[in-house]
């Protein structure tokens, strides 16, 4: 069986996050921040 932690064909691997709401009010403001600029209607956050 392969070794599934054999990352041999890279050198590093980089992982990101911007974070998210904290708390239950902070859910829509959040959603409206990382669906800005596409189109999506409040309804549907």
């Amino acid at each position: 069986m392969p070794d599934v932690l054999d990352a041999s064909p890279y050198d590093a691997l980089l992982l990101l996050s911007f974070g998210g709401p904290e708390g239950p009010d902070d859910v829509v403001p959040f959603l409206e921040n990382v669906t800005r600029g596409r189109g999506i209607p409040k309804e549907r956050l």
